[in-house]
């Protein structure tokens, strides 16, 4: 089944669950973990890198059981048991959780996309599973080209478009103001390293809607 649509996930305060504490688990745990969850960690045991993390989430010592999955939000199956990653799809299937189980996208509900960020800007991409290495390798190349500048661009046009909504009370003209923010010569204010001149000009341009 192919994993065709899009979705960011807001993930602060939800309860996750990663069954496992291999190396796989620790990357989902520390992406998790960044993402402000509640991240709970099922496993007899914790490698050295979990072990140092163990402070920043909760750690049920011991196997797979379901009621660990209670309440659960998301569930990361991570095991090297092919036997209860399955258990643990099935569960999830039949309560409507989102799972990702690491060695079976068939029974997976969510895959994770190679991605990154700059700022507010984030760029994933999807083989469908196909080749994880080769979404990587766009993910780097893609990185490689995107300009670090942009997240402060994002940052200047997030402040506007707040403030335009308040102050700009003609929608039509609020939905202008905000179209000709994506019409801007980008490349040329990175090229100059000018954000700051750009914070001007979005200021100015969002005063030329208030007369």
């Amino acid at each position: 089944m192919a994993f065709t649509y899009p979705i960011c996930l807001k993930l602060a305060q939800k309860k996750c669950v990663v069954v496992g504490a291999g190396s796989v688990a620790l990357r989902k745990v520390k992406t998790l973990l960044a993402q402000e969850a509640l991240v709970t960690v099922v496993s007899p045991e914790l490698n050295q890198e979990l072990a140092k993390e163990k402070d920043k989430f909760v750690w049920e010592q011991a196997y797979y059981r379901e009621e660990f999955l209670a309440d659960a939000f998301l569930v990361i199956a991570a095991t090297d048991n092919r036997a209860v990653n399955h258990e643990i799809a099935v569960y999830c299937d039949k309560h409507n959780i989102l799972v990702n189980v690491i060695d079976s996208p068939e029974e997976s509900s969510f895959i994770v996309n190679s991605y990154f960020t700059k700022g507010d800007l984030l760029v994933a991409v999807s083989t469908d599973g196909a080749s994880p290495a080769l979404s990587r390798k766009i993910r780097k190349d893609l990185e490689a080209q995107i300009a670090d500048e942009y997240a402060d661009i994002l940052a200047i046009i997030a402040e506007a478009r707040a403030e335009a909504l308040i102050k700009i009370t003609d929608e039509s003209k609020r939905r202008e103001f905000l179209q000709s923010l994506a019409k801007i010569d980008y490349e040329a204010i990175i090229k100059d390293k000018s954000t700051a001149t750009f914070r001007d000009r979005v200021k100015k341009c969002l005063l030329s809607y208030l007369e």
